[in-house]
């Protein structure tokens, strides 16, 4: 019997929690985005595979990079992460292969749309 007890009281509480989430909504300050990359190589605009795209939503040494996606062979990579503030984020773009350098980059335009990234050769 006190396993049935238990049982109830956990189905009440998951119960309340969803209530509240769809009468309040999503918290204050978040926003899902969503991006699709084509990152490229901007000496010969071929597509770069395996380029690791990071990103965090403001200059702070002490947050680290936050990973979301990774291109494809066709140099593509389609994120969805979640903003918690409207500020722009900034997106960091680092090939696996290191022949290309690291580039930051700060998107202000947060529409979904096709955003090319040209990444330049490491010396």
């Amino acid at each position: 019997m006190k396993w049935l007890h238990n049982l109830l009281k956990g189905c009440s509480l998951t119960t309340a929690l969803f209530v509240f989430q769809a009468c309040y909504g999503t918290p204050p300050g978040m926003y899902d985005r969503s991006l699709n990359f084509k990152v490229v190589s901007s000496e010969t605009d071929e597509p770069i595979e395996g380029v690791q795209i990071s990103f965090k939503e403001y200059e702070d040494e002490n947050l680290d990079w936050i990973p979301i996606g990774v291109t494809n062979s066709d140099g593509e990579a389609y994120v969805t992460f979640v903003n918690w503030y409207k500020d722009s984020p900034k997106f960091r773009f680092k090939a696996e292969d290191e022949i290309f350098q690291v580039k930051d980059s700060v998107i202000a335009d947060m529409t979904p749309r096709l955003v090319q990234i040209r990444l330049q050769k490491a010396e």
